[in-house]
């Protein structure tokens, strides 16, 4: 039985795309990926060390993420990176050659938007020249003080023009519209617009 009825004689005609997921420990990046992703995920996980780590998960993305799946006969290839601040590195090397970035800021940090400029400075160079999508998770399961207008009101502040989305990243739907929002805006920019690299055996 086919689990992704969808992709029943799908054919890729347009170039594939690149993109890229940042954010904090415990946001949701590797489960948004496993929702979403139409091929087998590949990752590397290890026990968490930081504190912040520790204190919302186990174990914790230490090298890369990859899944994939398909928008308007494009296949679209997407890399999550490490959350904690000792893997920073990683984000700059996935970054090349993708195509536009998800943020992905977990709500039940104590300080979400300090997190969010920590993101969005990290890979300011690269935010100049390629859009973003900042989406917001555990929003609905925690006693917050941070709401959404608040992350609104960063944005402008900052002149940045990202739109910003909820999303429980273990909803399929829902990470498929972050990407499909991101996919749109990628497609407003073609000359930003890069080439994925396949993996081995990933091909389309």
């Amino acid at each position: 039985m086919d689990i992704h009825p969808h992709k029943q004689h799908l054919s890729v005609t347009n170039n594939p795309l690149k993109i890229i997921i940042v954010g904090n420990v415990g946001s949701g990046k590797t489960t948004a990926i496993s929702a979403v992703s139409e091929v087998p995920v590949i990752g590397s996980e290890a026990k968490a060390t930081e504190q912040a780590a520790l204190h919302r998960k186990a174990t914790t993305t230490v090298a890369m993420e990859y899944g994939a799946i398909h928008i308007d006969k494009t296949k679209v290839h997407i890399y999550g990176t490490p959350g904690q601040r000792r893997f920073e590195f990683m984000a700059d090397i996935v970054c090349k050659g993708a195509a536009g970035m998800i943020v992905m800021i977990d709500n039940g940090h104590h300080q979400p938007l300090t997190e969010v400029d920590y993101f969005l400075q990290l890979h300011k160079d690269y935010l100049k020249k390629h859009p973003a999508i900042i989406a917001i998770t555990h929003y609905d399961d925690n006693a917050t003080n941070t709401h959404l207008i608040e992350y609104h009101s960063y944005i402008r502040k900052h002149g940045l023009p990202c739109a910003i989305m909820c999303v429980d990243a273990r909803e399929k739907n829902q990470v498929r519209r972050v990407i499909e929002k991101l996919y749109t805006e990628i497609k407003r920019r073609p000359a930003l617009t890069a080439h994925a690299p396949t993996l081995t055996n990933q091909a389309a």
